[in-house]
């Protein structure tokens, strides 16, 4: 390889590794807004906490899409919506699984978007996972069965429900692939939020019955999730994937649950057994395994 080739291959595992870390920036917040969430919940309903949610995020998005509106086709349109309402099916299917199983099951089963995008990946963009990240696929899962698992996985609706979340978040993952590549990513992500915000007004309505959220906790909950996990997660994710293949993106995204059960204990005061903190060791070690590969094979 000579030295231009080298300074080209460095720049590009550059740009990996910056779209790495603020992919895990991201997952942290998502670990974080799940306790918030999870208190904000007994106050408030699931899917019109949603919709005020995703309608902060649209509105502070199309802040900076003013001057990019031009940019907007069929095309664009068609990949917006696809993309809000596979994110709306996955929500909304853990939101209802979440009823008739339990939050283990649940968390485990979403957590197998790690498995499927793989698959999703060969069959639908010809890109199979190398050994390296076949063997992380595998510790991640154990991992997250040590994590999540308690007293062992019973199939029931709820689970169904929870895998189909799963499989959305899969080709989500997928079709992100595809489209950051051809679109404006800003406007891309304001109409994932507009898809979100009306799917869950819709059902907020249908389900719930709709409410004027009250108390500061609510408020806080709702202003950290539109505008950090969602309106900045979702640019972000799509920014990363503009360098990261799907299965990378994956195996990153898969630390959530990691990251969730950590700000758990600190600020919830939840505890974790043996089993836990050798469930979310498995976990990092797969994402790490992934990362130290390609640095071995292009150092070599």
């Amino acid at each position: 390889m000579n030295a231009t080739e080298n300074s080209g291959t460095r720049r590009l595992f550059g740009r990996a590794r910056r779209a790495e870390a603020m992919l895990v920036a991201v997952t942290a917040v998502w670990g974080l807004t799940f306790s918030l969430v999870k208190e904000s919940l007994n106050e408030i309903s699931p899917f019109v906490f949603m919709s005020f949610r995703f309608w902060l995020a649209f509105v502070l998005v199309a802040l900076f899409c003013v001057g990019r509106m031009h940019k907007v086709d069929r095309g664009l349109l068609k990949a917006g919506f696809l993309l809000g309402l596979l994110l709306f099916i996955a929500y909304a299917f853990q939101t209802f699984g979440l009823k008739y199983t339990s939050a283990g099951n649940a968390g485990f089963i979403t957590g197998l978007f790690v498995v499927f995008v793989p698959v999703l990946s060969a069959l639908m963009l010809g890109q199979r996972p190398d050994k390296a990240s076949t063997v992380a696929i595998i510790v991640a899962v154990v991992g997250l069965g040590f994590l999540s698992l308690q007293s062992g996985l019973r199939v029931n609706g709820g689970d169904l429900m929870v895998l189909a979340c799963a499989f959305a978040l899969s080709l989500h993952i997928i079709y992100m692939d595809r489209y950051v590549k051809e679109y404006d990513l800003m406007l891309l992500t304001l109409l994932q939020m507009g898809v979100l915000a009306l799917g869950n007004t819709a059902a907020g309505l249908v389900f719930e019955g709709f409410a004027w959220p009250g108390g500061r906790l609510v408020w806080t909950t709702i202003i950290v999730c539109g505008v950090f996990a969602s309106a900045i997660a979702f640019y972000v994710q799509g920014y990363a994937q503009r360098v990261l293949s799907p299965i990378r993106t994956s195996m990153v995204l898969i630390m959530e649950p990691v990251f969730s059960v950590l700000f758990g204990i600190i600020l919830l005061g939840e505890t974790l057994t043996w089993r836990g903190w050798l469930g979310c060791g498995l976990i990092l070690s797969g994402m790490v395994l992934t990362e130290i590969v390609p640095y071995v094979q292009r150092e070599s």
